[in-house]
């Protein structure tokens, strides 16, 4: 049994800093139910009353198996197995719930999305382009005030909402090894925690970035990427991230719970992956983007023309592998069918399907042709829940 006392909670809260996040081990695990107890955070509740799902348990999704580190296991196994990190998973069809596990979670707790919630500060600037307000071929300096004499003024929006931003915010073994790495530097700001005696805003580390490429040229996989949309998103709407998508998108999902949107300490929004929800919700979430959406929304929050520029938007499989992530995102899924990355999104596919994965092995996976949705959250450095992702969607039990 988890231990709830008080002074486990105490010590565990002692103990939350980035480099025990980045470890995956207890702290973290105990971090990724108890945020809000951590960091500033907004909540976000919709007015509706939750729904719109309904209980259909097919056994055999269950049985569907996968080659992963601790061997080839169904996923009802790999649940089972104390290896596998595995904190919960739900598989929706046409907004059926056909199968739900949670071995190490509660339904009604709110988890860390980790990164993927990335798509949502991608759905605001979507927003925004369809209201005419921001055009993706604009520059960004041209839209947010606070970086204008910096080096990201002439990176393209666009060149943001597909991480190719030429910058030195990239996340990888080697950039969050090395605590003056601008990726870390982020972290620890988001944090309030000092760099070298000094403790630095969010903003002040992205002023700071320096151009490493040519925007464009190479796909480049960063939070703090994400977060220029975050600054983005408020400098054109004038609105607190969270509001915008209170207003956008929460407000009309039928959720069972409130969206956490964590702030660092001067009050910004991490949407790049620092929010938290029931794990069903995270799966509404991903419903907008499937014909099932009036299931579980009062109104069509994610439109079709935003759908096609995802869908559309990926570049030739060459791009995508030819920098540090496109290889790893092949590894993790123990597939190489995707044709690449777009908008905020890891992977998309031939068929139409989209994935985002996140930091511990959080998963959020859309089939909008099957009308389908896979969401899990794990506490694994492995992320090995996500070799079922591919199996379970192409399985002819979901066609």
């Amino acid at each position: 049994m988890p231990d709830r006392s008080a002074e486990h909670r105490y010590r565990m809260r002692s103990q939350v800093s980035v480099p025990k996040l980045l470890e995956c081990g207890d702290v973290a695990h105990w971090w990724c139910t108890h945020i809000s107890e951590c960091m500033p955070t907004a909540l976000i509740h919709s007015p509706l009353a939750p729904g719109g799902l309904t209980d259909a348990p097919l056994d055999a999704v269950m049985d569907i198996a996968a080659k992963t580190d601790l061997g080839p296991l169904s996923l009802r196994d790999f649940l089972a197995h104390p290896q596998s990190g595995a904190r919960g998973i739900v598989v929706i069809k046409s907004g059926k719930v056909v199968a739900e596990s949670y071995p190490d979670l509660r339904a009604d707790q709110p988890h860390l999305w980790a990164s993927c919630a990335k798509p949502t500060a991608g759905l605001m600037i979507e927003y925004l382009i369809d209201a005419g307000l921001i055009d993706e071929n604009g520059l960004i300096g041209d839209y947010i005030p606070a970086l204008r004499d910096t080096e990201w003024h002439d990176v393209t929006v666009g060149q943001v909402m597909d991480m190719t931003p030429g910058m030195d915010c990239e996340e990888n073994e080697a950039t969050r090894a090395d605590p003056a790495s601008n990726a870390i530097r982020a972290f620890l700001a988001e944090f309030g925690l000092p760099v070298n005696g000094k403790v630095e805003t969010l903003l002040e580390v992205l002023q700071s970035s320096r151009r490493v490429g040519t925007p464009g040229e190479k796909f480049e996989y960063g939070s703090p990427c994400t977060q220029v949309l975050v600054y983005l998103a408020e400098a054109v709407s004038g609105l607190p991230w969270a509001e915008q998508f209170r207003r956008k998108v929460w407000s009309h999902l039928r959720a069972d719970g409130p969206f956490q949107a964590h702030l660092t300490p001067d009050g910004v929004a991490l949407a790049h992956g620092v929010v938290s929800s029931r794990l069903r919700d995270m799966a509404r979430f991903g419903m907008l983007y499937t014909p099932s959406w009036s299931r579980v929304a009062d109104r069509q929050v994610v439109s079709d023309d935003v759908l096609a520029r995802i869908r559309g938007g990926v570049r030739d499989k060459a791009f995508f592998m030819s920098g540090y992530d496109g290889p790893v995102f092949v590894d993790r899924l123990g597939d190489d069918t995707m044709l690449g990355n777009a908008r905020q999104w890891d992977c998309i596919w031939p068929d139409g399907d989209l994935y985002k994965g996140g930091f511990m092995d959080q998963g959020l996976y859309v089939s909008p042709g099957r009308d389908l949705v896979i969401a899990y959250f794990s506490t694994s450095a492995t992320m090995q829940l996500t070799r079922y992702l591919r199996p379970i969607a192409t399985s002819d039990l979901l066609a």
